[in-house]
């Protein structure tokens, strides 16, 4: 399923991002209506887009089977592996783009692999996408306007991300394909060819969507102390080792990961954690976490 690497394609950021902006610009407006009508049937949704030119020479490696709409919306541990497999080449600053994962996601509708409607799904046990557009058109309240666009932003989001309100976050975090691609990244980098490890690395980083934002907006974006990879791995592998024998432990919710990564941040600040040697990383981040 590997690709050669070419320049892979993706769609024109500055077109694309026009696009996004001029669908958010008014709430409930005949422009939100009209690309919502066209979520309802992937040819028009494909043609929604055709405007929007691509750039790049080599086609993404689609995946060779349909996805239902609940696998595509929250990929179980075993589909974000194999989603991963297939874009393992694909690069870190690639990975970061929303316009690369757009067209990501338009290919695999427009080789049937995914349904343009599973983007308007919530998360969750609600209603799927097809049911959810149904409903916000059809709404004539007074809450239709923000439904219509709180519905078009959920499309957005997990076609590629929405950075124009949360910044790249969206990208890592809204967006089902990256986020599979950047967890099973940040898995292999910290379990570093430990099966065991990598099994429970993957059960902490999928404790729920919650979990998995603030941890990604501690140690990517609002925390330099995470800014070496082996302080990342030492800190995600010591964490995953933790709550596996301490399932009740208070490291499980967002409160007590960000007061661990709290924790880390003040130990950076009276030595530099980045000269440690592995081993001698590992423990200084288990003590660090078993004291959380």
């Amino acid at each position: 399923m590997k690709s050669t690497m070419g320049t892979l394609k993706e769609l024109s950021d500055s077109d694309y991002t026009r696009l996004r902006k001029d669908l958010l610009r008014n709430k409930g407006s005949d422009r939100q209506i009209k690309f919502l009508v066209s979520v309802r049937d992937s040819a028009s949704f494909l043609n929604y887009f055709g405007s929007v030119p691509t750039i790049g020479t080599t086609d993404p490696v689609l995946l060779p089977n349909p996805m239902t709409e609940n696998e595509f919306k929250d990929p179980p541990a075993d589909t974000e592996r194999v989603l991963y497999t297939a874009w393992s080449s694909v690069t870190p600053a690639t990975a970061c783009r929303s316009a690369f994962w757009a067209n990501l996601a338009l290919e695999h509708v427009r080789k049937k692999r995914i349904e343009s409607v599973y983007l308007a799904a919530n998360g969750g046990n609600l209603s799927g996408g097809a049911e959810r557009v149904d409903s916000v058109l059809q709404d004539n309240t007074t809450r239709g306007a923000q439904r219509i666009d709180s519905c078009v932003r959920t499309v957005l989001r997990r076609l590629g991300g929405l950075p124009e309100v949360r910044g790249n976050r969206s990208v890592y975090v809204d967006c089902p394909f990256a986020r599979a691609w950047w967890r099973e990244r940040l898995v292999g980098q910290a379990a570093g060819g430990d099966v065991e490890l990598a099994g429970r690395i993957r059960r902490v980083l999928r404790i729920h969507q919650t979990y998995w934002e603030k941890l990604i907006d501690r140690i990517v974006f609002r925390n330099s102390t995470f800014g070496s990879a082996n302080i990342r791995n030492a800190f995600v592998g010591a964490l995953a080792q933790f709550v596996e024998a301490n399932p009740n432990s208070e490291l499980k919710s967002t409160v007590g990961l960000q007061r661990v990564c709290r924790r880390v941040t003040a130990c950076q600040g009276s030595r530099e954690l980045s000269v440690l040697g592995d081993t001698e990383l590992d423990a200084l981040m288990t003590a660090v976490v078993s004291a959380a």
